[in-house]
């Protein structure tokens, strides 16, 4: 599962390219969902997670902040693979963010995520598969 939030579309265009390098991998099953229309229980059966949000004043979005206030302590997204990513426009600390939170609820990273300053440009589009791929590959 690729979610996310954006306020301005940037980081729905990343989130579309981690969605597109999970779906590299033969066999596996995509869904991309904006994180204020999440359905927890249809999340709690996903295999893993893409995690994405803008940086606002160094920290996540509130729709990405209430989902890690809901999985907390939830075993059924206990030591399920995560990778997070984001997009800044100056800032870039909400990865650190997105880590903090995740390791707070069991999730177990696959990778290092990836920033973008604005909506990613050519030069992202790589690493931004790269990092679906990684999660796709962990979550079989």
């Amino acid at each position: 599962m690729v979610m996310y939030h954006s306020g301005t579309g940037n980081t729905r265009k990343l989130a579309e390219l981690v969605a597109d390098g999970a779906r590299s991998v033969k066999g596996t099953e995509v869904k991309l969902v904006a994180a204020g229309e999440l359905n927890l229980a249809e999340a709690a059966k996903a295999d893993g997670y893409a995690i994405g949000s803008p940086d606002y004043f160094s920290y996540v979005a509130g729709e990405v902040k209430a989902f890690f206030d809901k999985i907390l302590n939830d075993g059924r997204f206990t030591g399920k693979p995560y990778v997070g990513f984001g997009t800044h426009g100056g800032g870039g600390k909400v990865l650190g963010v997105l880590e903090t939170l995740a390791d707070h609820c069991k999730l177990k990273k696959v990778k290092p995520g990836m920033m973008t300053k604005g909506a990613p440009a050519g030069k992202d589009a790589d690493p931004a598969r790269a990092l679906g791929q990684a999660l796709a590959q962990a979550a079989k």
